[in-house]
């Protein structure tokens, strides 16, 4: 069964932003907002990371990571929990780096592509 359905995939697609929680191997949290989200299938998305290194200290550490989108006006959200691989070269990064240029040129380049297998959605309100 997929992760996500088409309500939640409306959702991500509709904000195009989730907050990522991480955390290292020793539990300590870090959240920080990612703009850059973009779903891959049922099951993968993908964000660029650019300026958290709190974020990739601790995905270094711990795969873990948890996401969260909301939609302020009507109240529906989803948290999103799965395990997130670094990537900073390959077909995924590129592609990654490519869009959040032509979408956000006043941004610094990507370090990385985030890539998240989902595991479990917690939809809120939908």
């Amino acid at each position: 069964m997929s992760v996500m359905n088409e309500s939640i995939k409306e959702l991500i697609n509709k904000e195009h932003l989730v907050y990522a929680a991480t955390s290292s191997k020793d539990g300590v949290p870090n959240v920080s907002p990612k703009g850059s989200v973009s779903i891959i299938d049922d099951d993968t998305i993908v964000f660029a990371e650019i300026a958290s290194p709190h974020t990739v200290d601790n995905l270094k550490e711990n795969p873990n990571i948890a996401l969260y989108v909301l939609d302020k006006d009507t109240r529906r959200g989803c948290q999103l929990k799965g395990k997130a691989t670094l990537m900073n070269s390959g077909p995924i990064f590129e592609k990654i780096s490519a869009a959040l240029k032509e979408k956000m040129p006043q941004l610094p380049p990507a370090n990385y592509a985030v890539l998240v297998k989902l595991e479990e959605a917690f939809p809120y309100g939908m």
